[in-house]
């Protein structure tokens, strides 16, 4: 067994070392100042404005459900919880 990881490690590693390439950063970083980076800069904020969107919809779900356990019952369901019924 021991065998077995140090053959896929060796292989892991060579596959490594042949694919690897020079990184480089995106143009958002690297501060380009031409359309593609306004565009990526757009789609940024785009991104960050659904997620505040979505978050503060959850949220208010969650605020709606606490509101309405706490709100009373309605009159027909408290009937209900005072008349006694017959089971037989």
């Amino acid at each position: 067994m021991n065998q077995f990881c140090v053959n896929r490690f060796g292989v892991g590693a060579l596959l490594f070392a042949l694919l690897s390439q020079a990184a480089s950063a995106c143009t958002v970083c690297m501060g380009a100042n031409g359309t593609l980076g306004e565009a990526a800069n757009g789609a940024i904020f785009v991104m960050l404005g659904v997620l505040v969107v979505v978050l503060g919809l959850i949220s208010l779900v969650g605020y709606s459900l606490v509101k309405r356990g706490q709100a009373p019952l309605p009159p027909h369901a408290e009937l209900a919880d005072i008349v006694p019924t017959s089971n037989h």
